[in-house]
């Protein structure tokens, strides 16, 4: 094998070449878009830029010795789906209710630290493709997404059904907090994070109590008047918040049905 070089796409971050054997002519070319991680025996030698090499001029070569080239791409910027496999538990301060929670959604990855990425990312893998890199991410990343969450709902007092309005600040400030411990840890920079889909405990308006907004009384859901300060009970509607007449069956700003 006298010319080694990289043929393949930017679909995979990473793309592994076994050298069994090199000559004194043996080249490597390093395209633009990418770098390569020497191996040999195991240990990690260089990080190659872009360019053209003689392999003899970076190993000493013995028979039955292994070579690895990695190549990074450098370039390849790759959108992969999260979600959580759980649904979270979190608090409403408004209802003082515990309710479960569920989210996905997108987020964007590029290699910053080949070295680091490798080490800790692929290891004995032949490639590292995008499903790959998005099994091994995916704990770490909803681990912090949901400490995210719980905090600023804590903190914001947000109720359960302002989260999907809430969703791109709570977005906004995980993506920071994610591409810091990513780049750190794995050598990964995170360049978006959004969340698309919010699912909700289907089960919280069913146990929500009725109360009266002028003395706080618990009431039934039926009724029409507080019994214990006799004020009009208006029906307001769980998902906007919204006042209605007591007899509505609707709510007239969204539809939503009591």
């Amino acid at each position: 094998m006298d010319l080694i070089k990289y043929s393949g796409t930017n679909e995979k971050l990473f793309s592994r070449i076994v050298v069994n054997e090199i000559s004194p002519k043996t080249t490597l070319i390093v395209p633009e878009t990418h770098s390569a991680l020497i191996i040999y025996n195991g240990e990690m030698l260089q990080t190659l830029s872009k360019g053209r090499y003689k392999l003899s001029e970076i190993v000493d070569f013995e028979k039955g010795a292994m070579l690895e080239i990695i190549f990074v791409s450098k370039t390849a910027k790759l959108k992969l789906l999260w979600g959580t496999p759980n649904k979270l538990t979190l608090f409403d301060p408004v209802l003082k209710k515990t309710y479960e929670i569920g989210m996905s959604g997108e987020f964007e990855v590029q290699v910053s630290d080949p070295r680091k990425c490798f080490l800790y990312l692929v290891g004995a893998e032949s490639d590292l493709t995008a499903d790959a890199l998005q099994e091994r991410l995916m704990s770490r990343l909803v681990a912090e997404i949901g400490d995210v969450l719980s905090k600023y709902v804590a903190e914001n007092n947000v109720a359960y059904d302002q989260i999907f309005i809430e969703r791109q600040k709570i977005a906004g400030i995980a993506l920071k907090r994610i591409s810091t411990i990513f780049e750190r840890d794995y050598g990964i920079m995170v360049f978006s994070l959004n969340i698309s889909n919010v699912i909700f405990d289907d089960e919280l308006i069913a146990r929500e109590e009725k109360v009266c907004p002028n003395c706080n009384t618990k009431l039934s859901s039926d009724a029409k008047f507080c019994y214990n300060c006799g004020t009009k009970q208006e029906k307001i509607c769980s998902k906007c918040h919204a006042e209605n007449l007591a007899d509505a069956k609707f709510c007239s700003f969204c539809g939503q049905k009591f």
